[in-house]
């Protein structure tokens, strides 16, 4: 009698893990998405097609180096920080980059690719903006257009962590952008 109340204790036990870890995780990204610092970052995209997920555009930024802000070595692959700034625009710039967990300023968890002069090169975390079908083509013919010119990602940043939030084009939502541009 005491064997079954334990298998059936211990299997119940497993079954709340199990719900429980998948539900962390969405409920995570949508924290971060709700009450994370919002920044624009000027954007360069790519259209490519993930069979599980779905249509996305792949970002690119033109903001990936900072500065170094303390000694430690950073390497190639190393996770680091990258301290977030708004520019006089508005716009995210990378105000330095350090190994060591900033307490008082937004950052992002970073990808360390190259130091050169001083200025750690690194790779954001937030790269998919991910679409619905029948928006797709429409999205990536428009963005292409405006990649590098108008284009604006709104990215929260929270506990080092970063979620895309929308995309902009002259100003407007990629959305509204594409409802007034129908051809």
């Amino acid at each position: 009698m005491k064997n079954n109340k334990l298998v059936i204790l211990l299997f119940v036990a497993v079954a709340i893990i199990q719900l429980a870890a998948p539900l962390f995780m969405a409920w995570h990204w949508e924290d971060v998405l709700q009450t994370g610092q919002r920044f624009y970052w000027q954007t360069a995209p790519v259209d490519p097609y993930d069979a599980f997920k779905g249509r996305y555009i792949d970002l690119r930024f033109k903001e990936t180096s900072g500065p170094v802000l303390d000694k430690e070595n950073l390497e190639y692959g190393q996770t680091a920080y990258a301290v977030i700034q708004a520019n006089a625009d508005g716009q995210a710039t990378i105000s330095g980059v350090s190994a060591k967990q900033p307490t008082a300023f937004p950052y992002v968890k970073v990808k360390m690719l190259y130091i050169e002069n001083n200025t750690a090169h690194v790779e954001l975390p937030f790269k998919r903006y991910y679409l619905p079908e029948n928006m797709a083509t429409a999205a990536e013919s428009a963005y292409r257009e405006s990649a590098g010119k108008t284009g604006i990602a709104a990215i929260r940043l929270k506990d080092g962590y970063g979620v895309i939030e929308q995309l902009y084009i002259d100003d407007k939502s990629l959305e509204d952008y594409l409802s007034e541009n129908r051809r």
